[in-house]
């Protein structure tokens, strides 16, 4: 039978420039060792869908300019911060497409 087991880094590759991502917006739900390999291998133009909203994972993303648009209904750092910084910094410069799904 065939290993299904990858590594981080093996995981990350078969993520393609443009994907479509789905992520949770729990902070300690995270994905951040998988979301520093998709930046370390230079991944553009993900979409990013945030059910429930979006938090670190989004802000992150968006902040390593790995992402061209986001759809959730919000992007928070929880009790951190109101608005991801990065995330807002970039839709108010217009160099991401936001997409509102409340």
């Amino acid at each position: 039978m065939k290993d299904k087991l990858k590594t981080l880094e093996e995981a990350a590759a078969l993520v393609a420039d443009g994907s479509q991502i789905v992520m949770s917006a729990r902070l300690d739900w995270a994905p951040m060792a998988m979301l520093r390999n998709l930046v370390k291998q230079g991944r553009t133009g993900l979409r990013l869908i945030g059910v429930v909203g979006g938090q670190i994972n989004v802000d992150y993303l968006v902040g390593a300019e790995a992402t061209e648009s986001v759809d959730t209904c919000s992007v928070s750092l929880g009790p951190y911060a109101r608005t991801g910084p990065n995330f807002a910094r970039h839709v108010t410069q217009g160099r991401i497409r936001a997409l509102d799904n409340t």
